[in-house]
C-alpha cells in the first residue's frame, strides 16, 4: 500500500493559553517517553468530503487545545536526564494523507509493517525541545473510508489521560461543549518537590531484567526479527479462562475475589509464551504489570488528571513452572502484583526516582536515538490492559469507527488487551514476539483455553 502526504499544518490552540514551565512527576519521566500510536478506521457515505472533514478536525483540535494546553507545548531536558514541560503553545502536527488502497483490503488489521505510513511519523533524531508532543494523520482511501490515526507523547499523558482528551476533542468536533475539564496540577504527585520519608519498598521494575540461561547480554535477542498478531477472544473463552482459574477455590467461605478478566489473560498470555520460547525449567522470567493508581492514592486524583499515573510492578517465576503449573497459579502471581500498589508504595517509587541522579537508564527514548538502553524482551514480558479504558466509540462526527487498533511496533514480548470493536465482551490481545515464537504462541493461546 502507498501512501502519499498531501499536507501538513501546525494546530495551535484557539485562544491564548496559560504560558509557563510546569514540573513533571517521575511518573512522567520514566520507561516509556515516545510517543503511543493508535488507529481509527471510518467508513463514510458520499455526503462526506476530505475537505469537511480536515477543517472539522483543525478546528475542533484548536478548541480542544485551548483546554488540554500541555499538548501544545514542548520538552526539554535539564539535569540528571530529567524533563520539564515548557507550555509555550508551539502547537501540534496534523496530516493530510491518501492511500492507493481501499478500506476492505485491510480487514484482518493486523499488526503489519505494511501498515506503518498510515500512523504519523515522529523523528527522534529531532532535539526534542523541538518534537511535537502530538501528531495526528488523516488518511483518505479510494473507497472514500478514512484512517484517523493518533501518536501522542507518553512524556506527557497515559494511556486514559489520552483517550479523555480523544473523547473531549471528538465532542468539540460534533459542536458540543467540553464535558470535563481537565485537571493539569501534577503536584497531586509531587512533580518538582524533593523526596520524603515514606515508607520503602522493593521494587523489581528498576532490576536488569532476566537474561535467558547462559547469555550475557541481550544483543543476540535484539536482533532477532519480530512479528505481531492480534488475537480474538470471545466472551465464552474469556469466561472459560476464568472458571479455569478459578476452578477449586472456596470464593464464598472467604474474602477471596474471583479473578479478574485482566489477571487470567495476562496469565493465560504469560504461560503461553513461556511455552512458545521453549526456555528451559529453572528459566526466570518477568511479567511487567501496569497498574493505574488513580484511585489508589491518598487521598484519591481526580479522574480528569491529565497527566502519567501509572506505576509498573513485576511477577516473577521460573519458566517451566509458570508453563506446567495450574493457570490459577500464574493468575495468583499477577494478583499479588497488582496488590502491591497502595498509595505508599506509589510514592516509595516516587522517592526512589527522586533519589537517582541521572534518570535516563529509565527512559526508553534514549534506544531509538542510538539503538541502545534496556530490553524487555525474550525471557520477558509486558502486558497491558485496555479493558477498561474508553478506547471504541469514537465519533467526530461522521459516526463511530468500524475497527480502531494500536499502533505498529516491533518490540519483542509488547503485549496489549483490548475490547474487541463488538462490545460484546470478547477481547483480542495484541502482541509482538520473535518471529520463531509467534506461531507456536497462537497454537498454545488457543489449545490451553480448551485443556
Amino acid at each position: 500500500m502507498k501512501v502519499i502526504l498531501k499536507n501538513q499544518w501546525v494546530v495551535k490552540p484557539a485562544e491564548a493559553t496559560w504560558n509557563g514551565t510546569v514540573s513533571l512527576s517521575e511518573f512522567d519521566q520514566t520507561f516509556a517517553l515516545t510517543h503511543v500510536p493508535t488507529i481509527y478506521y471510518y467508513r463514510f457515505f458520499n455526503d462526506f468530503v476530505t475537505d469537511e472533514i480536515v477543517d472539522t478536525l483543525k478546528i475542533s483540535l484548536s478548541k480542544a487545545l485551548v483546554y488540554f494546553y500541555p499538548l501544545a507545548g514542548r520538552l526539554r531536558w535539564i539535569n540528571g536526564s530529567r524533563l520539564e514541560l515548557d507550555c509555550d503553545a508551539s502547537g501540534v502536527f496534523l496530516t493530510e494523507a491518501e492511500a492507493d488502497a481501499k478500506l476492505d483490503n485491510l480487514t484482518d488489521f493486523l499488526l503489519s509493517p505494511d501498515y506503518n505510513s498510515l500512523f504519523p511519523r515522529v523523528d527522534y533524531t529531532v532535539e526534542i525541545n523541538e518534537l511535537p508532543l502530538l501528531f495526528v494523520q488523516l488518511t483518505k482511501f479510494q473507497c472514500g473510508g478514512i484512517a484517523l490515526s493518533f501518536a501522542i507523547s507518553h512524556a506527557v499523558v497515559d494511556g486514559q489521560s489520552a483517550l479523555y482528551f480523544f473523547s473531549e476533542w471528538a465532542r468539540i468536533a460534533r459542536g458540543e461543549p467540553l464535558m470535563f475539564s481537565p485537571c493539569h496540577d501534577r503536584k497531586l504527585l509531587r512533580a518538582g518537590e524533593p523526596a520524603n520519608a515514606s515508607p520503602t519498598f522493593e521494587h523489581l521494575q528498576f532490576n536488569t531484567p532476566p537474561l535467558l540461561i547462559g547469555k550475557s547480554s541481550t544483543e543476540n535477542e535484539k536482533k532477532k526479527t519480530t512479528k505481531g498478531a492480534m488475537l480474538k477472544l470471545t466472551k465464552h473463552q474469556v469466561e472459560m479462562l476464568r472458571e479455569k482459574a478459578n476452578q477449586g477455590r472456596c470464593l464464598e467461605d472467604s474474602k477471596e475475589r474471583s479473578y479478574t478478566r485482566y489477571e487470567v489473560v495476562t496469565a493465560h498470555i504469560w504461560r503461553c509464551a513461556c511455552k512458545a520460547r521453549g526456555h528451559k525449567f529453572e528459566q526466570p522470567t518477568n511479567l511487567c504489570i501496569c497498574v493505574n493508581i488513580r484511585q489508589k492514592m491518598n487521598p484519591p486524583l481526580p479522574n480528569t488528571y491529565f497527566g502519567n499515573a501509572i506505576v509498573d510492578v513485576i511477577a516473577t517465576g521460573a519458566s517451566g513452572d509458570i508453563a506446567s503449573s495450574p493457570l490459577e497459579c500464574a493468575a495468583k502471581r499477577v494478583r499479588e502484583a497488582i496488590n502491591m500498589v497502595t498509595s505508599d508504595y506509589a510514592n516509595s517509587t516516587i522517592n526512589f526516582l527522586k533519589k537517582q541522579q541521572d534518570l535516563s537508564i529509565y527512559q526508553d527514548i534514549h534506544a531509538f536515538r542510538n539503538k541502545e538502553g534496556p530490553f524487555y524482551g525474550n525471557p520477558n514480558l509486558g502486558v497491558i490492559s485496555w479493558i477498561s479504558l474508553p478506547v471504541l466509540g469514537l465519533d467526530f462526527g461522521w459516526g463511530k469507527e468500524i475497527h480502531m487498533s494500536p499502533g505498529i511496533h516491533e518490540y519483542d514480548g509488547d503485549c496489549v488487551i483490548l475490547p474487541e470493536n463488538e462490545g460484546d465482551g470478547s477481547l483480542t490481545v495484541a502482541i509482538v514476539l520473535q518471529h520463531a515464537h509467534v506461531d507456536a504462541f497462537e497454537k498454545f493461546f488457543y489449545e490451553d483455553i480448551e485443556c
